[in-house]
């Protein structure tokens, strides 16, 4: 561990999962058991010590050194043992997807309504 890293400098209290952002299209994502990215966390690979979070920061690096995601980073869960819930209400609000209709938001509908206005314009 390098001098001021304090990725892996406290010792864990509970299990954790990554989480980031397709690049693409900014969709929240966590990184699966089978080493995907996945925007539930049903399949979600769970770091219990300090060996399994490391493992999941270098997954987390290369996938945005190699550009597929952004700002990986651990959340803390709790695992019920049929669903994991994330601790943070912030999180939660993540896991749950976009809290605006995506009908009006929306990058197709966006352009689409735009380029009608300027041909009906």
């Amino acid at each position: 561990m390098a001098p001021g890293d304090s990725s892996m400098a406290k010792k864990i209290s509970g299990p954790r999962i990554l989480t980031a952002n397709l690049l693409g299209d900014g969709l929240v994502v966590f990184l699966g058991t089978d080493g995907s990215w996945a925007p539930g966390l049903e399949s979600a690979r769970l770091a219990h010590s300090n060996d399994d979070v490391a493992q999941l920061e270098a997954v987390g690096g290369e996938a945005a050194r190699a550009n597929h995601i952004v700002d990986p980073y651990l959340i803390e869960v709790e695992d019920t043992g049929s669903s994991l819930l994330p601790i943070e209400m912030r999180e939660r609000m993540r896991a749950r997807g976009p809290s605006v209709n995506l009908e009006f938001n929306s990058r197709s509908n966006g352009h689409a309504l735009v380029a009608d206005q300027a041909v009906a314009g």
